[in-house]
């Protein structure tokens, strides 16, 4: 079990849970600011999907009430030995955002996949700031990485949120800008770790699950 509590002036308690095991009263909450966040872009049972087959799911409390989620999958290749986390999904409820409760859904998942000894992680988004967090998480770490970025055309069906929403590096704002939003197009992200110390990781605040 992982509880994160993330302090300052409000406190917000960071849970792993057992998606298949939520109450109805959390996961309604989970459907209803999910939706109202994404508004269009989201419907009730594509949120179910995003909450279902996550091997590391983390609810997002303020309150003993879910404002946000994060999700990973685990996938290991025989082959050559590459192991890699998905990161499935995060959302924060659009009445908590501007506090960095994004950022620590993203530090928790990495925490994670590197305690596994996880080499790549990978996702799929419309958003620059999806990308820029977790480029950011990984160089806070100090972590050697490369980022692959592959155009899947329509992957989403259509635009996820109503406004563009940047991040701050407008190399790559422009990057997602070449995307046909409407049409629904985004990216598929590789992040290859090439190299780390997992001591070190534990002295920069690392591997602390």
């Amino acid at each position: 079990m992982i509880i994160v509590s993330i302090g300052g002036r409000e406190t917000f308690r960071l849970k792993s849970e057992d998606p298949a095991k939520l109450g109805k009263k959390t996961l309604d909450e989970i459907v209803d600011f999910t939706v109202k966040t994404f508004q269009s872009g989201m419907t009730e049972p594509e949120v179910i999907d995003h909450i279902k087959d996550n091997d590391l799911f983390l609810v997002l409390y303020k309150d003993n009430k879910a404002i946000g989620f994060a999700g990973s999958k685990y996938f290991h290749n025989e082959n050559n030995r590459k192991k890699h986390a998905y990161f499935s999904a995060a959302v924060v409820s659009s009445e908590f955002q501007g506090r960095k409760l994004y950022n620590e859904l993203v530090k928790t998942r990495i925490d994670k996949a590197l305690e596994l000894n996880f080499n790549t992680i990978t996702t799929r988004t419309q958003n620059p700031l999806v990308e820029f967090t977790i480029r950011k998480e990984l160089d806070i770490y100090g972590i050697s990485y490369s980022v692959n970025r592959q155009l899947v055309p329509g992957v989403f069906g259509r635009k996820l949120t109503e406004n563009f929403q940047t991040c701050k590096d407008e190399l790559i704002n422009g990057e997602y800008r070449k995307l046909d939003l409407e049409k629904g197009d985004g990216y598929y992200l590789t992040f290859n770790l090439n190299r780390y110390n997992r001591n070190k990781l534990k002295d920069k605040g690392g591997i602390s699950l």
